[in-house]
């Protein structure tokens, strides 16, 4: 199809912009000629932090059979691109898909059936143009999959659901890595250093100040005297500890990297029992400890209630792990002990408290107050201060933050 045809037959699909007519192209192997296609809706505004998020629906002309699909795309404004590393963020998604992905799958393909993970968005097609960045992945909301209320806690019974995928997906990197170390090596090399590169922005490091604030204020004087004690000391070094997780120690897996519970969807059955879960977004998958992927969606959705039954979810997860890892021939107490796992998360925990606090202070901030960084971001650098003055549920984010405080306080890991 020459450039004419293409521009005839974008304007018969609705004006579908012409970068996300190219992305759609290739995810149909450029079979596009027997399609309609149309954007059916986009997404609110925030929720796609570092891009747009459109869903496009193609019909076949000839047996009517629809094909719905979800396109990220980076956002274009330079400002923003220079204040953040968003070329970077997506690069590192799009590496995951098309080179981590492949490998894991083909991986699997020498164990049972039930033992595989396959619990993710299927990826369609990447694009890694200069100043435009996307993907093209499978609409799981056309297969009777759903997004958790934000704003609500994420019961315990969710959290066993997914610390069992955990498990499972953890369970391809530990044996990986056993059986073909230096491909396994290589392949973590591939990933961009994201986290490493926001580190560096002045702005990630005040907000990251600030909501650690956030959190201190949230504890309650004359009750709490001894926690602000041992709390304190994280206003000034929170940041510290955090970034401190990204040094790896003995065990570490590719991690999912975003672990809360918009980057995951749901799947229940008639009487609204959970069934399947499918992550999404792997923007900052990464080499690292798998305590930061649990701890992260853990301090995101949870109660004190769930914090309190920490070693029950451990145990589900480490069972979930082991199982899987034996699946590949491997030894799991050779692998990653249970008391590897429980030593590491006095170490890196600090990586779900920090993304707990900022999770919950994004997930309350009220409808009419959201922004995203093309609305922060400028010349010099991004406004945080913008994000810090949105008006948000405080009362219910004090809450939350005191939850994770007083559990970790209880657990001396203050």
């Amino acid at each position: 199809m020459n450039a004419s045809a293409d521009c005839e037959e974008i304007k018969m699909n609705n004006a579908v912009p012409p970068k996300i007519y190219e992305l759609v192209k290739k995810a149909v192997n450029g079979d596009i000629e027997n399609y309609e296609i149309s954007e059916q809706d986009s997404n609110k505004k925030g929720d796609g932090f570092l891009g747009e998020v459109s869903f496009i629906s193609l019909r076949d002309k000839t047996t009517g059979k629809q094909l719905n699909i979800v396109v990220k795309q980076a956002f274009s404004e330079q400002t923003v691109r220079e204040s953040n590393p968003i070329r970077d963020i997506y690069l590192n998604e799009t590496y995951f898909y098309t080179e981590v992905w492949p490998k894991f799958f083909k991986f699997q393909e020498g164990i049972p059936k039930a033992n595989r993970f396959s619990n993710l968005a299927q990826c369609l097609a990447t694009i890694s143009e200069e100043n435009f960045e996307g993907l093209a992945l499978e609409n799981l909301k056309s297969e009777g999959f759903v997004m958790h209320d934000k704003r609500k806690v994420v019961e315990k019974e969710k959290f066993e659901f997914i610390f069992k995928l955990y498990g499972r997906f953890h369970a391809i990197s530990f044996a990986y890595k056993a059986l073909h170390p230096e491909e396994f090596s290589e392949l973590v090399e591939g990933f961009y250093g994201v986290n490493e590169e926001m580190y560096e922005k002045e702005a990630f490091l005040d907000y990251c100040k600030y909501i650690y604030r956030q959190g201190l204020e949230g504890l309650q004087p004359g009750v709490d005297d001894a926690v602000i004690e041992k709390y304190r000391h994280y206003v000034d070094d929170g940041v510290k500890l955090y970034m401190g997780c990204l040094v790896n120690g003995k065990y570490a897996a590719i991690n999912h990297g975003d672990c809360w519970s918009n980057n995951m969807m749901f799947k229940y059955d008639s009487s609204g029992k959970l069934i399947d879960v499918r992550f999404l977004d792997f923007q900052l998958a990464r080499l690292g400890s798998p305590v930061c992927d649990l701890s992260y969606c853990l301090y995101s959705g949870g109660t004190k209630e769930t914090f309190d039954d920490l070693d029950h979810l451990l145990q589900i997860y480490h069972d979930s792990l082991s199982e899987n890892i034996r699946a590949y021939g491997c030894d799991p107490d050779e692998l990653y002990p249970l008391k590897a796992l429980k030593d590491d998360w006095k170490v890196y925990f600090h990586w779900g408290v920090r993304f707990g606090f900022s999770v919950w202070r994004g997930k309350l901030v009220y409808d009419d107050e959201v922004l995203d960084l093309t609305d922060v971001a400028t010349e010099d650098g991004e406004n945080v201060q913008k994000f810090t003055d949105t008006k948000f549920d405080e009362k219910t984010f004090k809450e939350r933050t005191r939850d994770i405080i007083l559990h970790l306080y209880e657990n001396n890991l203050l």
